[in-house]
């Protein structure tokens, strides 16, 4: 008979799932607030998508930021002056690295961690499963291992008895296989569809990029400047959405072209309606005809593929860049949604069902970070969610008023974006970056007004809470 293992008791500790941006920052909010907390992280080291090589990564060798510096960079701990507008991965993780140094964190970080399972415990709190170690027992738990682990794999009729790959394979023309000299078919028309054709195309006999719409594409700079830059100026001038777009799209347009200049169709929708995607030699390497832009497909047969205009190619390899679903498998979905038609754990077809997402609107010790797509940097907005739900924990342990107000704002299904969104799963997740970071700057206001309020009136016991708040809010 086997001995069952111990379970490890953490009274009054919280759980942060995975060591990336997200989970880093969530860390660093949690323990600035007094709130004793541990870091979980599968890999042997911290960077989460940025860890270049590690199975958690999805990043190829030649990616860097698609968003400039001053839009990605956490709000506490800018990204230094001397590096590129879009700096490479490799910057990127010293950086976050830079950062867990920075904020002390890594005496807090347990790696080669891997959670299997996650559920209430029996004494309040929730029980967490490691592969290999003890179940720990937490006070609460903030899930922040990123959401782009499950391939997307379209459902295309037909048998391709060549190589077929998804990006989450793919990191360079040579690894995992050697691209030079086959045909190779790329699908998918956003960022990593359009990265991954640019990234093969000198090396293959011939690239293929099929899109079933035809998109705006952005460069990361216009005129010398970054793109997203500019057009932050023109939000916080509160220009309308109509001529923010007349004026981006002319801009567009000096910098790169627009679609039609380069033999495309135009888009079935407006400008920002779409995740956007970020990309200035996309169109070079179109009129240089690297590569030939081809429709949807239609069907595979054997090593040929059939797009739905008819035409019929012969390839080798076939890239699906066709994104990632929805998965938490370590967590039952009721704990993520409060109604639900079945208790499958692929929330792919029905998202968390979480305020501004991230908050479950039935309990205040779940929470996740960095479960958003917004249309710009990401870490500036998940530091903003991290300190939200620092204050959520704090709440819950000294200020009963402020959780209960914070229960009921969670009731609410805000508007995220003022900006409508093509109907597809890869917008699901997706947040205007500038609306939802107003939101949240504003949740962390209130919070911080509730929290100082009732704190004070509860006496000297809190003096460190009111300490910290002063410091950190």
């Amino acid at each position: 008979m086997i001995a069952p293992r111990r379970h490890h008791e953490s009274p009054g500790m919280w759980c942060v799932i995975g060591a990336g941006p997200s989970g880093l920052t969530a860390l660093k909010s949690l323990r600035e607030l007094g709130i004793p907390a541990e870091c979980l992280e599968r890999e042997d080291d911290i960077g989460g998508n940025w860890y270049f090589g590690a199975s958690a990564s999805r990043i190829f060798a030649s990616t860097r930021l698609i968003s400039s510096r001053p839009l990605t960079e956490f709000g506490d701990y800018p990204m230094p002056k001397n590096l590129p507008w879009h700096p490479h991965h490799t910057a990127c993780l010293d950086y976050l690295r830079g950062y867990a140094e920075h904020f002390g964190l890594r005496p807090f970080i347990r790696p080669n961690s891997t959670v299997e399972q996650i559920e209430p415990a029996a004494s309040g709190g929730w029980s967490v499963h490691l592969t290999g170690q003890a179940p720990r027992t937490y006070e609460g738990v903030v899930i922040a291992n990123g959401h782009n682990h499950a391939p997307r794999m379209p459902a295309i009729p037909g048998r391709f008895t060549g190589t077929l790959l998804h990006a989450a394979d793919y990191t360079a023309p040579d690894d995992p296989l050697a691209i030079s000299g086959k045909q190779v078919l790329v699908i998918g028309g956003g960022n990593s569809g359009c990265d991954i054709a640019v990234d093969v195309c000198r090396h293959a006999a011939a690239t293929f990029h099929s899109t079933r719409r035809s998109y705006h594409i952005v460069p990361r700079t216009i005129l010398g400047r970054p793109a997203d830059l500019r057009g932050e100026r023109l939000l916080k001038m509160r220009v309308p959405v109509w001529l923010r777009r007349l004026i981006s799209l002319r801009l567009i347009d000096r910098s790169i072209g627009l679609p039609h200049r380069h033999g495309l169709p135009a888009p079935d929708h407006r400008l920002w309606e779409t995740h956007p995607v970020i990309n200035e030699r996309l169109y070079c390497c179109i009129d240089e005809q690297l590569i030939t832009a081809v429709p949807g497909v239609e069907r595979f047969e054997d090593t040929h593929v059939v797009f739905t205009d008819g035409r019929r190619e012969c390839f080798d390899v076939v890239i699906f860049a066709t994104g990632y679903r929805i998965t938490m498998p370590f967590i039952a979905p009721e704990h993520l949604r409060s109604e639900l038609d079945d208790a499958a754990c692929d929330l792919d077809d029905a998202p968390p069902d979480l305020f501004l997402h991230m908050l479950p609107r039935h309990r205040n010790d779940l929470a996740c970070v960095g479960l958003i797509q917004p249309d710009s940097g990401q870490w500036g907005l998940t530091d903003l969610q991290a300190r939200v739900v620092a204050r959520m924990a704090l709440a819950r342990r000294h200020a009963p008023k402020t959780a209960a107000w914070l229960r009921r704002i969670c009731q609410q299904s805000p508007s995220l974006t003022p900006i409508r969104y093509v109907d597809s799963p890869r917008h699901r997740l997706e947040v205007e970056h500038h609306s939802y970071r107003r939101r949240l700057e504003r949740l962390i206001a209130s919070l911080d007004r509730r929290l100082r309020r009732e704190i004070t009136a509860a006496g000297q016991a809190a003096v460190g809470c009111r300490r910290s708040l002063r410091a950190h809010g």
